[in-house]
């Protein structure tokens, strides 16, 4: 059964029947209710309604349908999801295969598999180097088996084995290894060679754990570099790829943390030692899709880069990445080792849980560090020190996270100005911060090849809500009403001047789901709407808290408003949205006001300024 169909066949069936199998419900009114696994719930708060499909919880907010309970509940991806509702529900679930294939991707995929096999083969001989370097890193066997880590001979054995893969066109499989660089020319020789050679080769396997590239580590004497591995061609794009991730993921959802490191060996030493749930940067950084997809598992992130100076200042850049997204990472220290693989071989296993259990939060010790001792008595001084606080902070925005970290740090300063002054101040920072920013990001973009190796519609409609989701602000509270109720009362729809509207809404997403709505409102069944409104704000790459909108407001749907009262309310909402919009534009003004530098612009934007004050007190004036 396709997917497509399968989940079909689970929203035709009582969602209640899903939900039933992880928690109690009981009958309450025209619901179910039951305590809601989602948040530390003492009465019954999350409701179920089998006739809409869905359930939603009224204190913590989560809500959906079967298929997202499953998934957030077992915290496993939906494939997954599907798989164990088609276990509970009686129905068959087959695994899927993409139908479309890219030649060119499916022969790397042959060519990279096959020196896999070639390495473990060459690895099996016992070359001294390889075992000498098992040995001195203590590396056991079921390691070496699980990371598939081979050894790469010193003469072009890859170049000659290719023509002996089953089923491959030698040449076509030689010059798919030189676009991927597992294999080399050399025009004044004119002839061909093993990129790596005499080097230990760890596999890099992707998060479905195909192998996309290699790391490899030089073992004879004078070899350089150290370190050789796999550059970025169609095959391997290393911002998308965590190394051991996909050995390590089921654990980070069920350990329901993360532990993040910065080199290959210091990967595979935490999993020999049991610490499964730990990944690594592809480099000393991380991507936005990587954080995305880490935070979306997990809040508590651990970062235990290398303690010298490079590592220290990954871990700067990747602290920061997460207090982006409002995930504030512990710092993992292995003093006076310099790495986790260090520091397992000579402390062991339980010194690092008691560091992990300790652990301090990052920021924290970054504020400490940027503390001066003694406190100076001078107060620019202080308020130099305060400024580089802000700097630290300023990811988190104006999360409370933030601001009482700056209160607090301000008295510890001995900084006489009260709470809001010191909070004016940081605010103003920010402002010069946002200048700083361009307004817009580019989207990263999918090659094409790699679209189709997506296992399902699924995957890349979570991709692009990563990507989607990560340059935007909150909707306005004006917004959140206004698509609430039309949410709620679609009939709004049939009277909207959508134009005019979308004309005072700056909201992307809020702007996306009205066009939707438009569009398809009038060519769907009523008893259809809950359904593909649903799929719409789970799988179309909308933000948690636009689908937790979505949710309440699809949960209320049901009763409907007569004209005269959708024309009424529809003229409210205008104003309101209006003078939202306003009061947007006059703060911004004011911001670039402050800023200005000479007497000519501040009078421009003060003229500005009083033209929208104007047009305030007139839409004032139009409310009864």
């Amino acid at each position: 059964m396709a997917f497509e169909e399968l989940k079909d066949r689970i929203k035709e069936s009582p969602v209640s029947m899903v939900l039933s199998h992880y928690m109690s419900l009981n009958k309450r009114g025209a619901n179910l209710e039951g305590i809601c696994p989602f948040h530390p719930d003492t009465k019954p708060s999350l409701k179920v309604n089998d006739t809409k499909g869905m359930y939603k919880c009224f204190v913590c907010g989560a809500g959906g349908d079967a298929i997202t309970f499953v998934k957030e509940f077992k915290r496993i991806e939906f494939v997954d999801a599907l798989r164990e509702i088609a276990g509970i529900l009686g129905l068959p679930f087959e695994e899927q295969k993409e139908k479309k294939k890219n030649p060119k991707i499916e022969m790397a995929f042959r060519v990279l598999n096959a020196s896999v096999k070639l390495y473990k083969k060459v690895a099996t001989q016992n070359p001294p180097p390889y075992t000498e370097f098992l040995a001195k890193r203590k590396l056991d066997p079921e390691t070496v088996e699980k990371w598939q880590i081979g050894y790469a001979p010193g003469n072009n054995a890859l170049f000659s084995y290719l023509d002996s893969i089953p089923g491959a066109d030698g040449d076509f499989a030689r010059s798919v290894s030189k676009e991927i660089g597992i294999i080399r020319y050399n025009e004044n020789r004119n002839s061909h060679y093993d990129f790596y050679r005499d080097r230990v080769m760890f596999p890099i396997h992707d998060h479905s754990g195909q192998i996309r590239g290699y790391s490899s580590r030089a073992v004879l004497p004078d070899q350089n570099p150290k370190y050789l591995n796999s550059g970025e061609s169609f095959a391997f794009d290393k911002g998308s790829i965590l190394f051991g991730f996909y050995f390590g993921k089921n654990t980070i959802r069920q350990a329901d943390q993360v532990i993040i490191v910065e080199g290959n060996m210091d990967v595979i030493m935490m999993h020999q030692f049991g610490f499964h749930q730990t990944v690594g940067t592809m480099g000393t950084a991380l991507s936005e899709h990587s954080v995305r997809l880490l935070s979306n598992m997990t809040k508590n992130v651990y970062l235990g880069m290398d303690s010298d100076a490079a590592g220290k200042k990954a871990m700067m850049r990747i602290n920061a990445d997460f207090l982006a997204v409002n995930v504030l990472p512990k710092y993992l220290t292995f003093d006076p080792c310099k790495d986790p693989d260090e520091f397992l071989l000579k402390e062991g296993r339980l010194a690092l849980l008691e560091r992990i259990e300790k652990a301090p939060i990052y920021l924290d010790v970054l504020i400490q560090e940027l503390m001066p001792t003694p406190i100076p008595e001078n107060t620019d001084l202080k308020l130099n020190t305060l400024h580089r606080i802000f700097e630290v902070v300023s990811p988190l925005k104006e999360h409370l996270s933030a601001t009482e970290r700056i209160v607090n740090a301000a008295k510890s300063l001995g900084l006489r100005s009260d709470s809001a002054t010191i909070l004016e101040s940081y605010k103003e920072f920010l402002s010069r911060q946002k200048e700083k920013v361009p307004q817009t990001i580019e989207r990263p973009k999918i090659q094409e090849n790699e679209e189709i190796l997506l296992e399902n519609e699924e995957e890349a409609r979570k991709l692009h809500t990563q990507n989607a989701s990560q340059v935007l602000l909150p909707p306005s509270k004006s917004e959140r009403v206004f698509i609430r109720e039309i949410l709620c009362h679609p009939e709004f729809l049939t009277h909207l001047n959508a134009d005019e509207f979308l004309a005072t809404i700056g909201h992307v997403e809020v702007k996306k789901l009205i066009q939707w709505l438009v569009k398809i409102y009038l060519e769907i069944d009523d008893a259809e709407y809950v359904s593909i409104v649903q799929d719409e704000l789970q799988y179309g790459g909308y933000s948690k808290e636009m689908v937790d909108i979505g949710t309440d407001a699809l949960f209320h749907y049901g009763n409907k408003y007569n004209e005269k009262v959708i024309q009424r309310m529809l003229k409210d909402y205008h104003l309101m949205l209006r003078m939202d919009q306003l009061k947007l534009k006059r703060k911004e003004l004011v911001v670039r006001q402050q800023s200005s530098q000479t007497q000519n612009e501040v009078d421009l934007i003060l003229s500005e300024i009083s033209k929208v004050d104007k047009e305030i007190l007139n839409l004032k004036n139009t409310v009864p």
